[in-house]
């Protein structure tokens, strides 16, 4: 969200008198285009239909708060994970839940916060799962041990998915709800052929098969790979194949890629073989980006989830994915998955690296993507079958109208409203609120 965009928002008060519903709050990024901010915006919106809402966003520092998608807006101070104000918030506002998503190390003062706070509120916890701490017997289920003793100290535990469900479970947390992420599919759709041409038309790939990726230029992305597995796939067919990818091409900071001199190293051409296209989409022009794609790659080695993954799905994109944490449980049997490298047969252990705090990423096989990828080529009727499954997955399980309501149900298990109360206990009830 632009600063224009900000400023064009309507400011309210910082109090409502007349307000009745309970409150609620969220913290995260603040941004819209952010997969944080997306997915919080997502829940404080669900929860506004019965609860009043708060969301305090990561970088939005401006002195008042402001309307947003019908929640209330409230900016950060000079901490950006919220340290330094979140106290008063809570405080002011007195939120009966708040809904934090984050990753553990954003948030490591907040069990101390809440103790200390005077209004202390049940605190739901949206934890990034993404990957697993090594194993010398090649199993995968630990998480840090650090992180763990933070987030043992939310009162409910929500994961992205099954995967991360999962190896909560497998390090000693008793209860762990799963909730996926959302997608709105009225939006995320797929276009017609005719229109599809005519967006490859603009982007000067007409009558080309479009390979797609859309990930953030990041070690755990597997950037690179991207560029390795065009380099095979494109072999023999030089001038009828392209790769576009949405992401910042060259480094701005540590453990990103210059993905411009590589593609130099490699023989790739920047405007005939390989396309980049910067970030700052409105959303409502992202599924533009996914539909101009023949084929939609997903190679990251370490996902939480992975929400272009199910925008893809839900246009219709035939997908090839490493199979590496959230992937196959995302795409549900639909899509290809491609497999990572083996290091150990003995013990069928793939290839991993490390990451922050000991987290291991799992490594992409540039040669399998080639080789899985040339199937959808050769193949298109393939293609068509694993779009229109993607399809119908993304509307059954990841569209908005579908996530909303297990967020709403998920705060009611936690929450008394006035509405459960007997009548003969509302005037005590009233009093002691």
């Amino acid at each position: 969200m632009s600063e224009q965009e900000i400023k064009q928002e309507t400011k309210i008060p910082v109090e409502n008198k007349q307000e009745t519903k309970m409150p609620v709050m969220g913290m995260t990024d603040h941004s819209l285009k952010s997969g944080f901010g997306g997915q919080m915006d997502a829940i404080m919106r669900a929860l506004n239909e019965k609860y009043k809402s708060y969301f305090v966003g990561w970088g939005f520092h401006y002195e008042e708060a402001i309307q947003r998608n019908g929640y209330t807006l409230l900016p950060t101070g000079n901490d950006y994970h919220g340290a330094d104000i979140l106290m008063q918030h809570l405080n002011v506002f007195k939120p009966e839940v708040l809904i934090v998503q984050s990753d553990t190390r954003m948030v490591e003062y907040l069990p101390n916060l809440i103790k200390q706070s005077p209004h202390k509120p049940i605190w739901i916890y949206y934890p990034v799962i993404d990957g697993h701490v090594w194993q010398p017997d090649g199993k995968k289920w630990k998480w840090p041990g650090n992180w763990c003793q933070v987030m043992k100290q939310a009162d409910v535990i929500v994961a992205y998915s099954d995967f991360g469900k999962e190896i909560l479970l497998a390090n000693g947390f008793e209860k762990v709800e799963r909730i996926y992420h959302s997608i709105d599919t009225t939006l995320f759709k797929p276009y017609s052929k005719e229109d599809k041409e005519a967006i490859k038309t603009s982007l000067g790939v007409s009558g080309k098969f479009v390979i797609g990726g859309v990930f953030k230029n990041m070690i755990r992305k597997n950037p690179e790979k991207y560029l390795q597995a065009f380099c095979k796939f494109r072999e023999g067919k030089e001038n009828k194949v392209v790769l576009v990818l949405m992401t910042k091409p060259v480094p701005s900071g540590a453990g990103e890629f210059n993905l411009v001199q590589m593609a130099a190293d490699y023989g790739l051409v920047i405007g005939k073989d390989l396309f980049f296209i910067q970030g700052g989409f409105v959303t409502a022009l992202m599924p533009q980006v996914y539909n101009t794609f023949d084929v939609f790659w997903a190679l990251g080695g370490m996902e939480g989830f992975n929400v272009p993954l199910i925008e893809a799905m839900a246009c219709g994109i035939p997908v090839v994915a490493l199979d590496a944490t959230t992937h196959r449980e995302i795409l549900g049997g639909t899509g290809i998955l491609t497999l990572p490298p083996v290091y150990s047969k003995s013990k069928g252990c793939t290839m991993t690296y490390g990451s922050y705090n000991g987290v291991e990423g799992i490594v992409c096989d540039p040669y399998d993507v080639a080789r899985r990828t040339q199937t959808l080529y050769t193949d298109r009727l393939l293609g068509m079958n694993i779009s229109y499954k993607e399809i119908e997955r993304a509307i059954t399980t990841f569209d908005y109208s579908v996530i909303k309501q297990q967020w709403v149900d998920l705060v009611d298990k936690y929450v008394i409203t006035e509405s459960d109360v007997p009548d003969e206990w509302k005037e005590l009830y009233g009093s002691v609120k």
